[in-house]
């Protein structure tokens, strides 16, 4: 009798550790596929005579994602953001960008919900292409601006708005509600890393994910990135940009396997580098530090 309980064991436990998975992106036709990302950044600047500045930034924003149709590559999807608030504070003053809010801003804001943004996504979750958008989606934001601001404020103001909705902006969202999956089967546990540059950070970011558990229609799935300057990376045109970032960060996800779209995830990330200022000819290099706690919501 015990050595047959012990064989049942070791067959559970073999059929445990043969236990196998693929998983991919795969929406279906006529779903919605919503996703939030909440992003909650503390930016310190060690600036020399002045000691510690400190800047709270947090952001939410929503989108819808949808297929379009099935192509060659994976899927052609269209994204509709459907909500976008930001709020900065430092230095004794704050900025709001809501797209809920009643104020005209947020009015000019508001007609940019509901837009659809194409781009093509692999079936292993990876986006490989975004269509072009044409400028004149901010028609509407720039005519509703013009009712209360002056020709310089609506310009301003129509920069800023469009750096919200920029391609970096929109695909940093839909990523969020994808997970880059290997394109093998996956026994229980299994571990995959990969490799991509940042753009806005000026760094290459390596993240390696581990598969640790699948119950029902759920898998869990850990994630541990490190990241290092890029010596390649293109600079900005602009008189602010980061440089020499580098740091690490670890997040948990629950994925629905049905469609390899994130249930839910929390992640932190800490980073240090400078932030470089060019002004006049001149070029000043502060000392930053980062911590960015990040929470997803996919259903």
């Amino acid at each position: 009798m015990k050595r047959l309980v012990s064989l049942l064991i070791v067959f559970a436990a073999l059929s445990m550790q043969a236990q196998s998975i693929k998983m991919e992106f795969k929406p279906e036709k006529g779903v919605e596929y919503p996703v939030f990302l909440e992003i909650n950044q503390t930016m310190t600047l060690i600036v020399p005579g002045m000691g510690n500045v400190v800047t709270q930034t947090d952001q939410i924003i929503g989108a819808v994602v949808t297929l379009a149709e099935e192509v060659e590559q994976g899927y052609l999807v269209e994204a509709r953001v459907t909500q976008m608030t930001i709020k900065a504070q430092g230095q004794g003053q704050s900025q709001v960008f809501d797209s809920e809010g009643e104020d005209v801003l947020g009015q000019a804001i508001r007609s940019m919900m509901g837009q659809p943004l194409q781009m093509i996504i692999s079936r292993r979750g990876e986006i490989l292409e975004q269509m072009p958008v044409e400028d004149t989606i901010y028609s509407q934001a720039d005519s509703i601006l013009a009712t209360q601001y002056a020709r310089r404020r609506r310009e301003q103001t129509m920069v800023q708005i469009k750096q919200m909705f920029s391609q970096n902006t929109i695909k940093s969202v839909v990523q969020a509600g994808l997970t880059k999956f290997p394109e093998r089967e996956m026994i229980i546990p299994s571990v995959w890393t990969d490799e991509e540059p940042s753009q806005e950070l000026g760094a290459i970011v390596t993240v390696q994910q581990r598969l640790i558990e699948v119950t029902g229609n759920r898998a869990i799935i850990t994630a541990k990135s490190v990241i290092m300057p890029d010596p390649n990376a293109k600079k900005p045109d602009t008189p602010q940009r980061m440089e020499g970032i580098s740091g690490n960060g670890e997040a948990t996800s629950v994925i629905d396997i049905q469609s390899g779209w994130v249930v839910e995830s929390n992640g932190t990330q800490s980073l240090r580098g400078e932030l470089v200022v060019e002004q006049g000819g001149q070029v000043q290099a502060i000392d930053l530090t980062m911590e960015v706690k990040t929470k997803i919501t996919g259903k």
